[in-house]
């Protein structure tokens, strides 16, 4: 009988080797501190019957009404102009206000608007609310969170001169 003898380089390269093999391991932590505030989103956007609104969907649009005539030219579209007998006539458009809120327990909203600069000869109006540069008026004080649709209302008296009529509409949303 013949006897088989391994090699004692084959048993260290065996015994090494098991050794080497053996996983290690280690151990970290993630610690994860946050403040959720409160938070509001409100931008404008056109209404489907008004007019086209450029930068519609931000927080700062324009309405591009164009020249305009009391009587004859072109109405843009989404737009009514309305002759108010022989003293004024009015320009009209709806437009869509999206508020939203966030982390926060409020149901409704009020809405104020407020000329930039003052017109003592043109009359403007969000839904029926006149608005001034002199203080902020209420447009609704119980909004609903969502899309809402308003109109803007320009009455412009015949007794004003042609020319451009330019002014910038600053609106609040307030959370109730």
């Amino acid at each position: 009988m013949k006897k088989v003898r391994f090699p004692a380089l084959v048993l260290v390269a065996l015994v090494c080797g098991a050794a080497s093999a053996s996983a290690t391991s280690s151990s970290a932590t993630l610690a994860v501190s946050v403040t959720v505030g409160s938070s509001m989103s409100f931008v404008l956007q056109a209404d489907a019957s008004g007019i086209t609104l450029t930068n519609s969907g931000t927080s700062a649009v324009t309405a591009p009404f164009g020249t305009m005539s009391a009587y004859g030219g072109t109405v843009p579209v989404g737009v009514v102009r309305t002759v108010n007998g022989t003293s004024s006539w009015k320009i009209s458009t709806p437009f869509d206000a999206v508020i939203a809120v966030a982390n926060q327990s409020s149901t409704s909203f009020t809405l104020t608007a407020q000329l930039a600069s003052s017109d003592s000869t043109n009359t403007w109006q969000v839904e029926t609310v006149t608005i001034t540069s002199a203080s902020a008026s209420t447009v609704t004080s119980t909004g609903t969170y969502g899309t809402s649709v308003y109109t803007l209302n320009l009455t412009i008296p015949f007794s004003e001169t042609a020319g451009t009529i330019s002014n910038t509409i600053n609106f609040v949303a307030t959370a109730n």
